[in-house]
């Protein structure tokens, strides 16, 4: 299941990894968010549209990642199938993939792959934070110097990113949260996952390709902490106020105020932005009031 929104061209490379798997791929379920780049116009050039084992559906609105996932893993769980691989449209999955992490569906019920830069396939495209160890993973290298146990990261996953998810985990704790919109919904599913048992985890031998956004696992306190800093108004608002309403409900209100000192210092004193620190402020009091009401507003605005 793929969702995606303005990026027609990332969406293609995306579908083509997919057509070429050496297991092939049974249905797959193209959640489109309302795109006006002519995504539609393109995957019937392609001869995508044409394809029997391709169901498009496009929303009447932009509902962000998150509305894409609800959407997209609803129609997908109610078709009856036993597994859903979850990505949106600018990661891709090498040839062998979807048959390299089904060998391991007897022993996960929510697990992926490493999820490795698209540009030099070394570097990870989400820096991973081993709770274990309080140590940030940023390479390949850093990985191997670990000696894992069977190239597995037990409890630890970056969703949303070529992951497989059991639909009958799917039917135990319901879908993704659409009111996120964008950012910290594949976390609240994960820790909704977690409570309910599921066994999670990276397969680190398994790979699967994705860009690295420059700010993306921005370091800071020497770095030993990281923030995801972005000129983007509707991805910070919706990082403060998701990440904060998922602390305070999953691990307490002292580790959401926590962020909130994080986020407030890296505006301070990390990448100084009056601008950035106001905003920020009020994305993360919209987190602790529980408020999912306001980020419409900001859709493709950007700090300036």
């Amino acid at each position: 299941m793929v969702v995606t929104f303005n990026r027609k061209e990332l969406l293609l490379r995306t579908l083509n990894g997919l057509d070429q798997q050496t297991l092939p791929v049974h249905t797959i379920v193209v959640i489109d968010n309302a795109s006006t780049d002519g995504t539609n116009e393109l995957l019937q050039q392609s001869g995508y549209l044409d394809k029997p084992n391709l169901l498009y559906h496009k929303l009447d609105t932009n509902t962000g990642g998150a509305g894409g996932f609800y959407e997209g893993t609803k129609i997908a769980h109610q078709s009856g199938v036993d597994w859903l691989w979850l990505m949106d449209d600018d990661g891709y999955p090498p040839e062998s993939c979807l048959e390299e992490l089904l060998k391991y569906q007897d022993q996960f019920d929510f697990y992926g792959p490493l999820v490795l830069s698209d540009h030099d396939k070394i570097s990870l495209s989400f820096p991973i934070t081993l709770p274990t160890m309080k140590k940030i993973i940023r390479n390949k290298k850093q990985l191997d110097n670990l000696s894992l146990n069977n190239k597995i990261l037990s409890d630890v996953l970056i969703p949303f990113n070529g992951v497989m998810l059991r639909s009958s985990l799917v039917s135990h704790i319901g879908y993704p949260l659409a009111k996120f919109f964008i950012w910290g919904d594949d976390i609240e599913y994960t820790k909704r996952a977690k409570e309910s048992g599921a066994r999670i985890a990276t397969i680190t031998d398994i790979e699967f390709y994705h860009p690295t956004a420059p700010s993306l696992g921005t370091p800071m306190f020497f770095g030993k902490m990281q923030f995801n800093d972005t000129d983007s108004k509707i991805k910070l608002y919706c990082l403060c106020r998701n990440n904060t309403a998922n602390l305070k409900k999953y691990h307490g209100s002292l580790h959401a105020l926590l962020f909130g000192i994080k986020t407030i210092w890296f505006y301070s004193f990390t990448r100084p932005s009056l601008k950035k620190l106001k905003f920020s402020v009020y994305g993360l009091l919209a987190g602790w009031l529980n408020d999912f009401s306001k980020h419409s507003q900001f859709i493709g605005k950007t700090f300036e």
